[in-house]
């Protein structure tokens, strides 16, 4: 890889950006377009305005039925996954500035917020979880949307939802009760959490830039452009008004702290994280380990203890008022309990689910479904344990680049086995793909391509009618694919002791994991050496926060 100073463009530099820019766009218009299959439910007379507008009105795509723009929105959404990847392509050999790469994020950013709510209905729950506090003054982890059946947010609200108390972090509950506090109409509550998505997206954005140009400046721009390119940031994430891309602000923050010999802090973005959604405890837990494993034997239990009391802290402090006895978990549990078809689990669970009934009955349907997510939260927790080994083990896994790398791992792990998946959980990830070798980085490239293309629809009615009650029951199939993929180069790497950081051949199906007749027996390492405390290269080497001894690789 390496990174152009020529002022013009290459001519594959250009196309590419070209073929991002017009992608982007023609989701765009016919995100413009009234009726647009990207749309969910939204309140009366909200529509688009403006030149996007005119543009899709010029073409008469107002004209075309459901399955015509269907199909329209599948070529513009197969043309935005294009530019993405070509793009991308352009970054990582850096014949691309990131100059040009930001402008154009940040256009792409204020144009979505042009445009009505896009491809979720989640945001109309974020809102709803706000107005139970300040409309009703009820608990939102105890009351419902289906409590306050009268609210003009009801008929919005997937109807899956509406029984479901806040499955959400106590910091997002607050965001929530202010947002509705300070914004009264259904409208300008969609904005709002639109404007924090998008205010979120730009500054995971440059806290990455600011980190990358620094430690990786061959991937800075590559490290930009996975964020304020791709097409599931800048549409479900910020058309859709995410919180996912808090979660995403405060890893990157997390990681820069990491960097910085900060680790308090980077603990305390992560607690925050957790706050929002429970997906940034992974990170924190390999923070915590890689901290603990550093730390001199005799002060491990102390310097534990001003972690827990610190994180811990703020988080009661923000769940405090929202405490009992009824929902302890703030929603965790039940959130466990909900599942989603595009799932690459949902395999195991449409399996055991079809083996339980077909042996036990409809009685035994659930205690079916419940033993496989339980099968699938043990199998996330394996894989996070074995990376937490990892790191406890391996003193060169506890450095800063390894260690993004390690959550990159374990965060696509936590995606993967999930009983739900969404396109807009990809994003948690994507504050330290720089970081990420080959297999785990196109991992989530394809994933991020796959998830463009195929969440095409939001709701049912904008279906053909023969197809509107196929559903899949075995989860995305390309997801599948890279799970498998995936799950093949994590093992080899554990197995063999090759870092997660570390640029190796791709693994192929039916590899083994010892030597075999293509892989020699012996193999001569980088010899790794340590810097003894108290030597003069200890005097003259930096002190870093991650512990007293610091491993020199040659590589």
């Amino acid at each position: 890889m390496r990174t152009t100073t020529r002022s013009a463009l290459p001519p594959s530099a250009v196309r590419a950006t070209a073929a991002s820019v017009v992608g982007m766009l023609a989701v765009a218009i016919v995100s413009s377009t009234p009726n647009s299959p990207y749309y969910p439910i939204l309140p009366d007379g909200v529509q688009a305005e403006g030149p996007l507008r005119w543009i899709a009105d010029l073409l008469q795509l107002q004209r075309l039925d459901d399955a015509g723009l269907m199909l329209v929105g599948l070529v513009a959404v197969v043309a935005a996954a294009v530019g993405f990847i070509l793009i991308l392509r352009e970054a990582w050999h850096g014949r691309v500035s990131v100059r040009m790469v930001v402008l154009i994020a940040v256009v792409f950013h204020l144009i979505v917020l042009t445009l009505p709510l896009l491809f979720s209905r989640d945001v109309y729950s974020y809102a709803y979880y706000g107005r139970i506090w300040n409309s009703y003054g009820a608990n939102p982890y105890v009351a419902t949307p289906s409590h306050f059946r009268l609210n003009a947010m009801f008929g919005f609200t997937w109807p899956g939802w509406r029984g479901t108390p806040s499955v959400y972090g106590p910091l997002f509950t607050w965001v929530s009760v202010v947002t509705t506090g300070l914004l009264r109409s259904v409208t300008s509550q969609i904005r709002g959490f639109q404007i924090l998505a998008a205010m979120a997206s730009l500054g995971t954005l440059f806290v990455v830039w600011r980190l990358v140009k620094r430690v990786r400046p061959e991937r800075a721009v590559f490290a930009v452009a996975v964020i304020g390119l791709n097409p599931i940031v800048v549409f479900h994430v910020v058309g859709g008004g995410h919180n996912d891309m808090l979660v995403a602000f405060f890893v990157a923050c997390a990681i820069a702290c990491v960097f910085a010999k900060r680790d308090l802090a980077a603990a305390l973005c992560l607690g925050l994280g957790m706050s929002v959604k429970a997906s940034a405890i992974v990170p924190l837990i390999l923070l915590i380990v890689a901290i603990a494993a550093n730390a001199d034997p005799e002060r491990r239990a102390r310097l534990l203890a001003k972690y827990a009391a610190v994180v811990g802290g703020v988080w009661l402090l923000l769940a405090a008022p929202f405490l009992q006895s009824s929902n302890p978990t703030l929603g965790m549990f039940e959130l466990s309990g909900h599942d989603s078809g595009k799932a690459p689990g949902q395999l195991l669970v449409s399996a055991l689910t079809w083996a339980g009934k077909a042996i036990g009955g409809p009685a035994a349907e659930t205690p079916a479904m419940i033993t496989a997510h339980v099968l699938l939260f043990g199998a996330s927790f394996v894989v996070v344990f074995l990376i937490a080994r990892r790191i406890w083990t391996d003193p060169a896994a506890r450095q800063p680049t390894a260690l993004a790398a390690a959550w990159g791992w374990a965060l696509i792990a936590t995606i993967l086995l999930a009983p739900m998946l969404g396109a807009w959980y990809l994003v948690w990830v994507l504050p330290v793909a720089w970081a990420l070798p080959r297999v785990a980085r196109r991992t989530l490239v394809l994933l991020c391509l796959a998830f463009t293309v195929t969440e095409l629809v939001t709701e049912n009615s904008h279906l053909p009618e023969p197809i509107r009650s196929v559903r899949l029951p075995f989860g995305h199939p390309v997801a599948i694919a890279v799970c498998v993929w995936i799950a093949a180069d994590l093992i080899r790497r554990l197995s063999r002791g090759t870092p997660l950081e570390e640029e190796t051949p791709e693994p192929r199906f039916g590899d083994r994991f010892e030597a075999g007749p293509s892989m020699p027996k012996h193999i001569e390492l980088p010899v790794t050496r340590a810097i003894v405390p108290g030597s003069e290269e200890d005097a003259e080497r930096p002190r870093g926060a991650l512990g007293p001894v610091t491993l020199v690789h040659p590589r």
